[in-house]
């Protein structure tokens, strides 16, 4: 253990609780200072930072913006022209998905990622030692199971990119320096060098390694996707396990397959362990007995799957870890075991906060205007060269530490459905339909919609459609080449197994009117309604599956 988890974790926990108890002067500072450096820029210059005093005149002088004011800045920076929207050169470039199947490109500078460092993976170590104040660090950090891995990929010039939850690992990788000693799994399952989906890699190194301390992933579907694998395929495991070798079905390349057998010999002891286990609740305590912790983003907004992770975890306290995106990372969970709760990083940009359902010309809010209980979207200015860039996160405020918010993510607008961080949006789903009648040579006329099933170990998207004699298992395969087209976040998704091939359900005529007929009848005016895309609701779900359950044989 050559990184001191517990040094660095405690420091950067101070830090933020000092930050946090000015953190109105901090946010005026931030302005002053990101406006100062980027005086010379050619934004900076059209925009007039150096007239900018206070942030009643960054409001008046500086326009709220959208990705689309920055994609032509973006492409040229990519390019290789410099001083474009910051005085720093960007080091990596983060992927977004976005509303079209082509990714775009955020430019991420380095003092970005030591914002993220210092108080979205340090001061998480730092939550951690308060939790187990009376454990040394080899019996809280030491062999970590990392869920995910972090894919080293550049651009032709040989800067980074790749997508945001990955900056981190490899700006601190990009010397081959980062410290994966304390990990189960070795650096080169922890940085393979292609997108591959090594779920099987993964579970063969953490079963093999019995005393693992904590288990750290990004999103919650990812590790609870991990752990239904190795349920399910416990048998297959344990039996490569005791032999030292891997099953054809394992499904891997004959590269990983060497790696693999080279790396983990015959344990027939670890073998007969996991055998004698009963798959109970909390059974993740009794695979690993010194695990302390988890940490992974969780919460309401992704109700099903924190059930099954409760179901693997028992007891195991749990950190919620941050609320991010592709512009920025905002905010860190303020503890353990509290879901729905994050503690906004004074350091990390300008906040600001527009009301929801404010009238058109609503002056935004800042951090010293916010009261308890305020729902409002965000704004944000971050280190990197978005300035008042509006996120279409709905935030709620539930409380304070000193002067900097706790919050509650929300919702994000015309999102429709994201089981995997897809976050597939209506106007995506919109396309898919517009492309799937195309190549299909039918017109639903507006009878379709979809949810997301999560009833299967891989949760899929279900569409409904209304017709006849017409054949579902072709359609799925045509519905998912056209939303991998619309979305880059969903076809990432299917290509590593993070999301299965879609189901179409096919109705009979008047299902849809039948449904419109079912609110009328309960007083709800249709002519107000927008067009049924997504079943958001438990009751909407329920009705469309009774259908569902009628057609079957």
């Amino acid at each position: 253990m050559k990184f001191s988890y517990s040094q660095a974790g405690e420091d950067a926990l101070l830090q933020l609780k000092n930050q946090s108890e000015r953190a109105f002067e901090i946010q005026r500072g931030l302005l002053t200072e990101i406006l100062r450096q980027n005086a010379d820029t050619e934004i900076g210059r059209r925009l007039c930072f150096s007239a900018i005093h206070s942030v009643k005149e960054y409001q008046q002088k500086v326009p709220v913006s959208s990705y689309e004011e920055y994609a032509d800045a973006i492409l040229r920076i990519l390019a290789g022209e410099k001083n474009i929207l910051t005085a720093d050169d960007p080091v990596y470039f983060s992927l977004t998905s976005g509303t079209t199947g082509e990714p775009k490109y955020l430019p991420v500078t380095e003092t970005d990622l030591n914002v993220h460092r210092l108080f979205a993976y340090n001061a998480i170590f730092g939550m951690v030692k308060e939790y187990y104040k009376d454990l040394p660090d080899e019996k809280i950090f030491s062999k970590i199971f990392q869920v995910g891995e972090f894919v080293e990929t550049f651009l032709p010039d040989g800067r980074m990119n790749g997508i945001r939850s990955s900056s981190l690992y490899q700006w601190l990788n990009r010397d081959g320096s980062f410290d994966t000693s304390d990990y189960c799994a070795p650096r080169e399952v922890i940085f393979p060098h292609t997108l591959e989906d090594l779920t099987y890699v993964k579970a063969r190194f953490a079963l093999a390694c019995r005393d693992v301390r904590c288990i750290h992933g990004v999103f919650i579907h990812r590790m609870t996707g991990m752990l239904r694998y190795m349920e399910k395929n416990l048998e297959m495991l344990l039996h490569d396990m005791e032999t030292g070798c891997v099953s054809a079905q394992a499904g891997i390349s004959p590269q990983w397959k060497a790696f693999v057998e080279k790396r983990l010999p015959p344990d027939l002891e670890r073998a007969a362990e996991l055998r004698g286990l009963s798959q109970e609740l909390g059974i993740a305590l009794r695979v690993w007995p010194e695990l302390k912790y988890v940490i992974v983003i969780g919460g309401s907004a992704f109700a099903p799957y924190m059930e099954i992770l409760r179901r693997y975890m028992g007891d195991v306290p749990i950190h919620y870890f941050a609320y991010a995106a592709s512009e920025g990372i905002f905010a860190v969970a303020p503890g353990l075991n509290r879901p729905d709760e994050y503690w906004l990083i004074p350091e990390a940009g300008v906040f600001e906060f527009l009301p929801v359902d404010s009238p058109a010309g609503t002056r935004p809010l800042m951090l010293w205007e916010l009261e308890k209980g305020m729902r409002c979207e965000l704004i944000f200015t971050n280190r990197s060269g978005l300035y008042r860039y509006a996120m279409g996160d709905v935030l709620e405020v539930i409380g304070f530490y000193g002067e900097a918010p706790l919050v509650k993510f929300c919702y994000r607008k015309n999102q429709a459905i994201n089981l995997a961080n897809e976050m597939m949006t209506t106007e995506d789903l919109e396309k898919a339909i517009q492309h799937f009648e195309e190549e299909e040579g039918i017109s639903l006329d507006g009878r379709y919609c979809f949810c997301g099933d999560y009833s299967h170990w891989i949760p899929c998207y279900k569409l409904y459609i209304e017709g006849e004699n017409l054949e579902s298992e072709k359609m799925a395969e045509t519905i998912d080449r056209c939303l991998c087209s619309v979305c880059w976040g969903y076809e990432g998704c299917r290509r590593i197994g993070e999301i299965g091939l879609p189901q179409v359900v096919i109705l009979p005529q008047g299902s849809f009117a039948a449904y419109d007929q079912k609110l009328a009848e309960e007083g709800r005016f249709l002519a107000q309604r927008k067009p049924l895309r997504v079943l958001s609701t438990r009751e909407s779900k329920q009705w469309f599956e009774q259908l569902e359950e009628m057609r079957k044989p």
